[in-house]
């Protein structure tokens, strides 16, 4: 039900960066990232699945408490109700899910994760489908850092605060379209590649309607490169 109300292609990045202007960001950075990361040392096995390729979205802004609070209302937005904030960060967040089922950000000082299939974390329900982790307070990267890996990026170090925020969504492989209950689609490095191409082309026209973006980057991270 949720991804009918959204379509598929560059609406997704669209409605990302619609979200990071609303913010207040002046940079936004949309990166395909083909590596691959460890396995090893991940806080939770059922992780391991979301260690490959992925598609990063970053930009300068950093997340205030009522922004964690909008993004992890599925389906409704605390920005309904604020004026001069076009977006709906509740509800346009879930076109994302188009792509992933492990969607996840770094912001500030915290790292979260939603798992809405309620399948890949330890002690999720369907009423509080993700994690909040303080990465600052907890030092989580010398613990496993496998896991933080894919974060290190943009500036982040996942040890100090973040001056900015970075979504990570990794691909929906064709073996996870199986079994998603969210969306029967797989993307590969080469369908997001395509993707990308299509929102460079368009993106021109719609930063008119843009109050505070200045630069939009569309990026590409090769397999083996090093942060």
């Amino acid at each position: 039900e949720i991804l009918l109300n959204y379509p598929e292609g560059t609406s997704i990045l669209k409605e990302l960066v619609q979200n990071a202007d609303d913010a207040g960001a002046r940079t936004v950075k949309v990166c395909l990232d083909e590596r691959s990361h460890g396995t090893d040392t991940l806080a939770y096995e059922g992780l391991a699945q979301f260690q490959g390729p992925s598609l990063l979205v970053f930009n300068d802004s950093t997340f205030k408490e009522s922004d964690f609070e909008s993004i992890s209302r599925i389906g409704d937005s605390v920005k309904r109700t604020q004026v001069g904030k076009t977006g709906r960060f509740g509800v346009g967040f879930n076109s994302v899910y188009h792509l992933t089922d492990m969607p996840s950000f770094v912001s500030g000082r915290h790292a979260v994760f939603f798992d809405p299939h309620c399948a890949f974390l330890p002690n999720v329900t369907a009423a509080n489908p993700g994690k909040r982790v303080d990465f600052v307070a907890n030092d989580v990267r010398s613990r496993h850092p496998d896991q933080w890996a894919p974060f290190v990026a943009f500036g982040c170090d996942v040890r100090t605060r973040f001056r900015g925020t970075m979504f990570r969504f990794p691909l929906r492989t064709e073996t996870q379209a199986g079994r998603s209950k969210l969306s029967k689609a797989h993307y590969t490095p080469e369908s997001v590649r395509a993707l990308l191409l299509a929102f460079a082309r368009e993106k021109t026209l719609d930063m008119l309607y843009l109050k505070n973006v200045e630069t939009v980057e569309v990026l590409e991270w090769g397999p083996g490169e090093e942060a």
